[in-house]
């Protein structure tokens, strides 16, 4: 599947170079010395304008199961967030990849599923061939909340910020998101649902806290990287197949922790699927190079097993010729 298309978007420049987040046993060292005091706009609010990179890879979860050992020469996935034609290179080492979960609470690092949800993930990754089962992602669905903010190469972002509102917009699909901060927006009725959900935010002093909910159910709230071809639910680390219902709320906090930082605690919550309210933490958001820019997103474009999964057509024979 082609990710990033050819066709730039021209945008404004932004000032600083991204740099690599801390490791999570700094992160308490950091805030040892002080909180950072961010950047203001004119109307004193924290000052979040420009734009973002992916914050470092790590694994979303702790593997409920025993490990698994793919076969020989099976497709073993990317094991990691960044597209091989992007750099980082995700067989890379380095200090841009974390291996503790993301996954902060339960402290074991697993997701909380009820038992039949457990089961139902692994029906649901066994059948990847199903279009009804199929990832989203796959399906070129929104992402919903928190995996818009998941570490991948094919996403960067933007904020834009006015009086009472800001927005968040993505690469990933041209995703975007409205987050009002006024307290006197109407409530959307039930049965209206959005595929990013409904957001409403309100400053907690310098941190930025949304409350989401009204997601439609055709989604997955996490899954980032690539996992393993064949590889059971149980062996994951990557929150795919992780599936939720109608009452999901998920309640995001937005804090500046350095100039080039923004760290993100995403609480997911969803009584009929997880036995408890879960939480991960990542730094999330890294300031961009100057220079940067939102790409046009293509996900329709080359996905030519997917196409024919959806639409049962010969897509191969329609792209004969083509170079």
């Amino acid at each position: 599947m082609t990710h990033r298309g050819v066709g730039p978007v021209v945008v404004l420049a932004v000032v600083l170079l991204g740099a690599a987040a801390l490791p999570p046993a700094a992160h308490g060292q950091e805030e040892a010395k002080g909180a950072f005091e961010p950047p203001r706009t004119p109307w004193g609010d924290p000052d979040f304008r420009g734009y973002y990179l992916p914050g470092p890879y790590q694994p979303l979860e702790a593997p409920a199961g025993d490990p698994w050992v793919p076969p020989e020469g099976s497709n073993r996935g990317q094991g990691a967030a960044f597209s091989r034609f992007f750099e980082p290179d995700p067989d890379d080492t380095g200090p841009d990849f974390l291996s503790s979960p993301m996954i902060v609470d339960p402290p074991d690092g697993k997701v909380p599923l009820q038992p039949w949800a457990a089961e139902r993930r692994g029906e649901i990754m066994a059948r990847q061939d199903e279009l009804a089962l199929l990832d989203p992602r796959v399906k070129c669905l929104p992402s919903a909340l928190p995996r818009a903010h998941l570490p991948v190469g094919y996403n960067t972002y933007q904020v834009l910020q006015v009086p009472g509102h800001v927005v968040m917009l993505y690469e990933w699909n041209h995703l975007s998101r409205y987050i009002s901060l006024t307290e006197d927006r109407p409530a959307l009725p039930p049965e209206i649902r959005l595929g990013m959900g409904d957001s409403r935010g309100r400053w907690e002093g310098d941190t930025l806290v949304v409350e989401t909910t009204h997601f439609t159910t055709n989604t997955w709230p996490v899954g980032h990287g690539a996992p393993p071809e064949g590889a059971p639910a149980s062996a994951l680390t990557t929150g795919h197949g992780v599936f939720h219902s109608g009452a999901l709320r998920v309640t995001e906090r937005f804090t500046m922790t350095a100039a080039d930082t923004i760290r993100y605690r995403a609480t997911i919550d969803d009584p009929n699927v997880f036995t408890q309210p879960w939480t991960i933490e990542i730094d999330a958001l890294r300031r961009a190079p100057e220079g940067h820019m939102l790409f046009e997103y293509a996900c329709h474009e080359g996905n030519g097993r997917n196409l024919e999964l959806m639409t049962g057509a010969d897509v191969s024979a329609a792209r004969a010729g083509v170079p």
